[in-house]
């Protein structure tokens, strides 16, 4: 089997979608060495990738176009022409025009119907009506939990039988770190507190990052001494934040690293005391997966598909209630044999995605659509068993005990 895959996230400064992309790309790269498929990465423009690709994956370097719309529209039907697979993967919520392809299309979350307060206008006038004709060309749709295939049928009325949940996972190089040395550099390259609770994702509406400082601001008064660092890039309506910062007299105690290459994320998710991530709606919610596998306590939502994925790894909590957000953050502040027991669980639960598992899972929906006969997952993370304890944090000094 021939398989096309769209490469066009894998570009530098890449978030959510695109660490998906490369990490699933690596790991489909070794499950067909050993199962003899073929791999072919197709993008508007050069990629780029963490760890050099596999001699057996080739790159086609034909019918470039520098906007990644444009090309999906224009160019990629030639593409996939020319390479003529018997499949295509694409990644990010479109499919080429025009293309007789049989393609699998990655639906991530259904943010922009469900939450299309928090989107921009120009994102929404192009990526929605995109998404629909990705929903009505493809032949096979994966959706990363079992939350957003739920909330793609009701929201779409589709065959349930075309659309598969193959879950996400965190990277190995998320796990628990006690080299001081190594966290000590760390802490001094951003300049991070002693004690902090900590956020990773991307700064915009939809992760509630207003209604979590006016909780910290709530838990501050109540006598907590951490601060709040904000780890990702600036997005959409970010800026706004500044202003409310200052006006609870947090700036001081509120820190926004901007965006953090790959290889300093985990170092980072180990200094932080714990882990907090009230967004409003997740398709996923990799961080979270991220930080349990780390060992780092997470205090998260109970929407969409984070209690799907946290299962009992997390302690979860209404995010459009600021209070119970504050009582929470000042609980896991507070509390030291809850964090010690939310570390264990966390780390356990993370043992249960596994990007080998995703690849498995990926080439079985990949065959389905190519039209061979195999049966298409629709998977829940097993509850994996762990034979050994997480390393958890003392409260005084956040080192590895």
């Amino acid at each position: 089997m021939r398989i096309a895959f769209d490469g066009t996230t894998l570009t530098p400064g890449r978030t959510g979608v695109g660490y998906y992309t490369e990490h699933l790309l690596q790991h489909l790269a070794r499950e067909v060495e050993a199962t003899g498929d073929e791999l072919v990465v197709v993008s508007n423009q050069p990629i780029e990738t963490e760890q050099p690709l596999p001699p057996h994956v080739r790159v086609h370097d034909g019918h470039r176009f520098p906007i990644r719309i444009g090309w999906m529209q224009l160019r990629a039907a030639r593409a996939l022409a020319s390479l003529a697979p018997d499949v295509a993967h694409f990644t990010n919520g479109m499919v080429p025009a025009g293309s007789e392809v049989s393609t699998v299309v990655t639906i991530h979350d259904m943010s922009l119907r469900l939450y299309p307060h928090c989107h921009p206008v120009r994102r929404l006038l192009l990526n929605r009506p995109l998404m629909h004709v990705a929903l009505r060309r493809a032949s096979a749709i994966v959706t990363v939990s079992h939350s957003t295939r739920r909330d793609l049928l009701r929201l779409h009325g589709l065959s349930p039988d075309r659309v598969s949940v193959v879950h996400e996972a965190a990277s190995p190089a998320f796990r628990p770190i006690r080299d001081g040395v190594r966290l000590g550099t760390m802490r001094a390259k951003y300049g991070l507190p002693d004690r902090f609770m900590l956020y990773v994702g991307t700064i915009e509406p939809r992760k509630n990052l207003g209604r979590l400082i006016d909780a910290f601001a709530i838990a501050r008064q109540a006598g907590i001494p951490h601060d709040l660092v904000c780890v990702g890039p600036y997005g959409w309506s970010s800026r706004d934040l500044t202003g409310r910062i200052a006006q609870l007299g947090l700036s001081r105690h509120v820190h926004f690293t901007g965006y953090v290459p790959f290889d300093d994320l985990p170092v980072i998710y180990n200094l932080g005391e714990f882990f907090v991530f009230p967004s409003l709606y997740e398709g996923f919610g990799l961080p979270v997966v991220e930080a349990m596998a780390s060992g780092t306590p997470v205090l998260t939502a109970n929407t969409s598909s984070l209690t799907e994925i946290a299962g009992d790894g997390a302690h979860t909590v209404d995010p459009t209630d600021t209070d119970a957000l504050a009582d929470a953050i000042r609980r896991l502040a507070t509390d030291e044999p809850l964090r010690r027991d939310l570390a264990e669980r966390g780390w356990r639960r993370s043992r249960a995605f596994s990007w080998t598992q995703t690849a498995k899972d990926m080439l079985a929906v990949y065959q389905r659509a190519a039209g061979k006969t195999v049966t298409v997952p629709a998977r829940s993370a097993p509850a994996e068993s762990a034979d050994r304890a997480v390393a958890v944090k003392s409260a005084s000094s956040g080192r590895w005990s």
